[in-house]
This record gives C-alpha cells, sequence and structure tokens, in this order.
C-alpha cells in the first residue's frame, strides 16, 4: 500500500511517501512559510523526485490536529480533495498520535503534548505495542497544573514527548519521567495511516473533520460578544 501523507498543524509543513511499513522519502519546510501556498509544490516536488504519480497513490493521509487552526485546514482540504478526485480511501492521524509514535519505544506508555498557549497544553496518553499505538485516554485541552495529575496514573515512568511544553512539563511532575523532545513528522503519519488502512479502519471522506479540541478564537469572541450584548 502506497501512502502519501500531509502534516500541516504545526509551524512546520511536511509531506511523506510510503509504500507498506517503509517510508520512501519525505519533505519538510521549516516554520514561517505559508502552508497554503506550499504544499501543492511541495507534494509536486516530493511525488517528482520519487517518480510517482498521485494516481498511482492508493491511500492518502493528514495529520487532523490538534494544532494550527489553519494549517490543519489547508492539509485536510488538499486530502480529501485528492481522496474524492481520485476515488482513493483516506485516514486522519492525531497530531498527538503522531508525537507519540515518534517518542515511544515499544512497550512505553506516555503522554504526548503539544503547547496551546493560555497555560493550557493538547495532551493524550498512548501506548506502543508491536500491532502498533493504542490510545489510552484523550486527546484533550487541560491546564498545565492539572497535567501531574494525569500522568501519575500512566505507568511506571512514563514518556512524556512533544514540543517546547515538554521540560516545563517534566519538571512539574514530582514521579520520575522520561522526557523527549520531538516534532511533527508526515513519516510517522503515513506509517499510522498505513497500521489502520491495513486493518480496513479508513474514515468516511464526507465525516473526516479537523481534530481542534479547543473552539477557535473567533468562536470564543463572538460568545463573550453575545454575552455583554444579551
Amino acid at each position: 500500500m502506497r501512502i502519501l501523507a500531509v502534516h500541516s498543524s504545526s509551524p512546520c509543513l511536511g509531506v511523506a511517501v510510503s509504500q507498506g511499513d517503509r517510508v520512501l522519502d519525505d519533505r519538510v519546510l521549516p516554520p514561517g512559510r505559508e502552508h497554503l501556498e506550499n504544499l501543492a509544490p511541495l507534494i509536486e516536488d516530493l511525488t517528482g523526485r520519487l517518480g510517482i504519480g498521485l494516481e498511482e497513490m492508493d491511500a492518502f493521509a493528514v495529520a487532523c490536529g490538534p494544532g494550527s487552526f489553519s494549517g490543519i485546514r489547508v492539509g485536510m482540504a488538499m486530502i480529501k480533495g485528492l481522496s474524492l478526485a481520485l476515488g482513493r480511501p483516506v485516514a486522519g492521524i492525531s497530531s498527538l498520535a503522531v508525537l507519540a509514535w515518534e517518542a515511544l519505544e515499544e512497550g512505553q506508555t506516555g503522554a504526548a503534548v503539544i503547547d496551546a498557549r493560555r497555560g493550557q497544553v493538547y495532551t493524550g496518553l498512548y501506548r506502543r505495542e508491536p500491532a502498533g499505538l493504542v490510545l489510552i485516554d484523550g486527546p484533550m485541552l487541560i491546564d498545565k497544573k492539572e497535567f501531574p495529575g494525569l500522568i501519575a496514573h500512566a505507568s511506571d515512568r512514563p514518556v512524556i514527548c512533544g514540543d517546547s511544553a515538554v521540560d516545563e512539563l517534566v519538571e512539574s511532575v514530582p514521579e520520575p519521567v522520561i522526557g523527549k523532545t520531538v516534532g511533527p513528522s508526515a513519516s510517522g503519519c503515513a506509517l499510522l495511516a498505513w497500521h489502520r488502512l491495513s486493518r480496513g479502519e479508513a474514515d468516511e471522506l464526507h465525516t473526516l473533520a479537523p481534530l481542534y479540541v479547543r473552539r477557535s478564537d473567533a468562536e470564543e469572541n463572538r460568545d463573550r460578544i453575545d454575552s455583554t450584548t444579551a
């Protein structure tokens, strides 16, 4: 099974092509580049280097969040469009699951974290097993001060993995933990999608939706305005 995966939910933009459990190649743009303008050329560059046309893909995958609202929408629109146009299955993969996949070794349990600002983090608890990644709890949005209570029930010496929030969270937990800073990975997204799709767990194209977890700033601002004018 040949899969094209897009990870656009972070400041970095990545695309990857996998075949079975092997990544053929990937490309990552550094933060600060516009995802909307760069995604299509990045896909074209990667598939061109591999000599593989989009019509030769067996499936598509996308990191569906949580993360950047606008970035998630760009990736979802591209992958859903390709899936619809070419009639291929699609898999949406949590951005937290991708971080856990990159950091956890077989048999390990840990919490993947993404800094959500405002003193909060997106997080989910996962366990890495021979058959793939198992979600234990989440995804959720919690205050950083709540994190020690969450991780206390995870396992002996759990792994805290993710972005710049890792160091602060490791220091906040009294129990011994392992901290691993890892970044978003289109390759990890592709491999997690392969595990799901090989089990026949494709997403329904028309119901696949972004995993925002938090409401957008626009929605929260609208509610504040409504409450003051009511």
